[in-house]
């Protein structure tokens, strides 16, 4: 049984493509950092959410191992920071595809802790490449990069491309960057097979954080009538490209495949959306007539583009990846997952 290899699994990007590994009957090396309460993969956990150190197994002589429902699932806590141990993974495993989608992801976070930010996500992706340089592993990786490398936008007239200048204006971008610099040079000087995606806006069941997941997650409660009918929204009127997570797992799944080593590849649907009108959508599938603030102080950034929207047509063209979600599909996909994880989870 062919192997892979995904950081970040308990992620919402990580924990999709886990289900879809094993669905393809590969047998799945999943870890996360330390201790993370495992929300996104309760459906191997017998629904349990935290693992105590007397819950856990040995996996290489350490007790890391978090017992799973599925044979074929060893999921595992692991520190990207932690290179003799990554070095003793991979070493190990040898699998044939590695996603590398573990990061410090959050913007703000990364300007509190810049010197965190940076030893994760560029030095943590340095720590997987090495021993496959150093063991000469055969396997490819897929690196989780993001739009935010592009910085400030405004001053384009066109969907942003793979070739337009990188800007990033907080360490969090900065770190992807390099990131991406870094593979391109593994793969130029020691063949390393390495390929970037640069990933916009991706949602579906599972996702929090995003304008998408924070109407919906509230517009649930409300249903269930464990929150008022009231919704409290920023700033409505900005237009962002989101992607279905099920286009993003095919768009994955393809770059491991035919993707070229050593490129970078936008994931994005190219279609714009306000805010508002998914709002609108949002609340059409509520039972209840729901009051909206908008504006609200506490909901507004202190930046805030009109347009964020990408050029999909490399990996469109390049690797045949195509958009078959609605933004209306992926909305009620997500009402579901919240309205059964809030009849289950009521606190």
């Amino acid at each position: 049984m062919e192997k892979i290899l995904i950081t970040g699994a308990n992620g919402f990007i990580g924990s999709h493509l886990t289900d879809f590994c094993l669905k393809k009957g590969y047998k799945v090396y999943a870890f996360d950092i330390p201790n993370r309460p495992l929300r996104n993969l309760l459906h191997y956990t017998n629904g349990k959410l935290n693992f105590s150190e007397n819950d856990k197994l040995e996996f290489l002589g350490e007790p890391i191992k978090i017992p799973t429902t599925n044979k074929n699932l060893i999921f595992f806590e692991c520190n990207l920071k932690n290179s003799q141990l990554l070095e003793k993974i991979l070493k190990t495993v040898k699998p044939k595809y590695i996603f590398h989608f573990g990061a410090q992801p959050f913007v703000i976070q990364s300007w509190e802790d810049p010197v965190n930010t940076i030893e994760t996500n560029v030095i943590g992706t340095i720590n997987i490449f090495e021993p496959i340089k150093k063991y000469n592993i055969k396997t490819r990786v897929i690196v989780a990069c993001t739009s935010a490398e592009y910085g400030i936008t405004t001053k384009l007239s066109h969907p942003l491309r793979e070739t337009d200048p990188l800007l990033a204006v907080h360490p969090y971008g900065i770190s992807k960057i390099a990131t991406e610099l870094l593979s391109r040079q593994y793969y130029l000087n020691f063949g390393v097979e390495i390929v970037n995606l640069r990933f916009f806006n991706q949602t579906g069941p599972r996702k929090k954080g995003d304008a998408c997941a924070d109407f919906i997650s509230k517009i649930a409660q409300i249903d269930l009538s464990l929150l008022e009918p009231l919704l409290e929204t920023g700033n409505l009127d900005p237009y962002r490209d989101f992607t279905d997570i099920k286009d993003s797992v095919q768009a994955i799944w393809l770059s491991a495949k035919k993707g070229k080593s050593g490129e970078t590849y936008n994931v994005c649907s190219g279609r714009k959306i306000q805010i508002r009108k998914i709002l609108a959508i949002a609340l059409k599938l509520s039972k209840k007539s729901i009051k909206v603030i908008e504006n609200t102080p506490s909901k507004l950034r202190a930046t805030d583009e009109d347009i964020i929207l990408g050029d999909n047509s490399k990996i469109t063209v390049d690797l045949g990846w195509k958009i078959t979600r609605s933004i209306e599909e992926t909305l009620r996909d997500m009402f579901d997952y919240w309205i059964d994880y809030y009849k289950n989870h009521p606190g």
